[in-house]
């Protein structure tokens, strides 16, 4: 039960999960299969796939 989210967390221990997660992707776990294959087989495709996807879909100006 230690792991779990509690409201009593911090803003700043949620963000530095979050930037830990980001930035050690584990592909065993995945959220999208078809995301995690690409990055296993070509991890190099995978991070500029991320980038397009950030630039299209994140983008402000869209």
């Amino acid at each position: 039960m230690k792991d779990k989210w509690s409201p009593a967390l911090q803003i700043r221990t949620v963000l530095l999960s979050i930037q830990a997660l980001l930035s050690a992707p584990n592909p065993d776990d995945p959220l999208a299969n078809d995301v995690a294959e690409l990055w296993k087989v070509n991890e190099a495709e995978a991070i500029r796939n991320a980038k397009e996807w950030t630039q299209r879909y994140a983008n402000v100006d869209n």
